[in-house]
């Protein structure tokens, strides 16, 4: 009889040691998911130095500035004159170039929307890094690079648009493609002629979809009754719509 406690303590022991590698695996999924999430709603802006011939300028200095919060970031070209600088919150930004032997540039009113890649390429010509030349020209409206669709409201619009009961799901339908039918249901959104199912919400980059409908988790009719939780237009600094995700 002797064995009995024995065997209860080791088996306590061991469920113990099973709860402990399960509780730190469940934290290091968590760990690693967390940037992702924090990334959501980031974008990124890369580019090219070159010079006037096309010859790239290698180990070249970089800066990106967030005007609106005042925040830098300095980084130096790689072997084949790149740049890459992700995680950028929505915002306006200027990026400035120098390298020895070059005038300093800089281009200005660079306007970052959520999860938008950019890019900006600059071209330095020959002279005193005492110089400084500032480029104000808009970046094309198209993007090449990708078969994105979709657009970008930010949060003066939203503030001064009549939206009835204040609901932000009603700025989708001023998006090419998106449809809300008359009913308000919870199956009313339809894109592009896709079921409501076929829908993603992500708010600041994370999961905000019911799984059983595949709505918002927020804003949204419920199958009966209204909106259970509910997302002020106030509080949203851009509303953006993707079709064709990359």
């Amino acid at each position: 009889m002797n064995w009995q406690p024995s065997m209860i303590v080791a088996s306590m022991r061991l469920i113990v040691r099973q709860t402990v590698r399960l509780l730190c695996g469940a934290l290091g999924v968590l760990l690693i998911c967390l940037p992702a999430w924090s990334q959501g709603n980031a974008g990124r802006i890369l580019g090219t130095l070159t010079d006037q011939s096309g010859g790239v300028l290698v180990g070249a200095t970089v800066t990106v500035t967030d005007t609106q919060r005042g925040t830098t970031r300095t980084l130096t070209t790689n072997q084949a004159g790149e740049y890459n600088v992700p995680s950028l919150l929505p915002s306006t930004y200027t990026v400035h170039g120098e390298a020895m032997g070059f005038k300093r540039i800089e281009r200005l009113g660079i306007i970052l929307e959520a999860n938008q890649e950019l890019r900006v390429d600059l071209v330095l010509e020959p002279g005193q890094q005492t110089q400084t030349i500032t480029v104000n020209e808009a970046l094309p409206m198209v993007d090449t690079t990708n078969a994105e669709l979709g657009g970008t409201l930010q949060s003066d619009a939203i503030d001064s648009l009549p939206m009835n009961g204040r609901n932000f799901q009603n700025l989708l339908q001023l998006t090419p493609g998106v449809m809300i039918y008359p009913g308000g249901t919870s199956y009313s959104e339809s894109t592009n002629g896709l079921r409501s199912h076929e829908n993603l919400y992500l708010v600041n980059g994370i999961f905000s979809s019911t799984p059983w409908d595949g709505q918002s988790v927020m804003n949204s009719s419920l199958h009966a009754g209204d909106a259970g939780t509910i997302l002020p237009v106030d509080a949203i600094d851009e509303l953006k719509t993707e079709e064709n995700p990359r």
